[in-house]
């Protein structure tokens, strides 16, 4: 694979700065997880069947 240059306006880099602090990454791990997240689908998003009473997954 081949680096790549990604261009982001200042707001969401600092919203991804802050989401990538929170979990203790840096911005490059951060936006690699995103990537990979995003390859893998929805990951371990549960069921809507499974979410507690009056909680939707968005698509409802």
């Amino acid at each position: 694979m081949s680096d790549r240059t990604l261009q982001l306006s200042a707001e969401r880099y600092e919203r991804l700065a802050g989401l990538a602090a929170a979990r203790g990454r840096t911005v490059e791990e951060q936006v690699a997880a995103l990537v990979d997240d995003a390859c893998d689908g929805a990951g371990d998003r549960p069921a809507p069947a499974d979410l507690p009473l009056g909680v939707c997954d968005g698509d409802e």
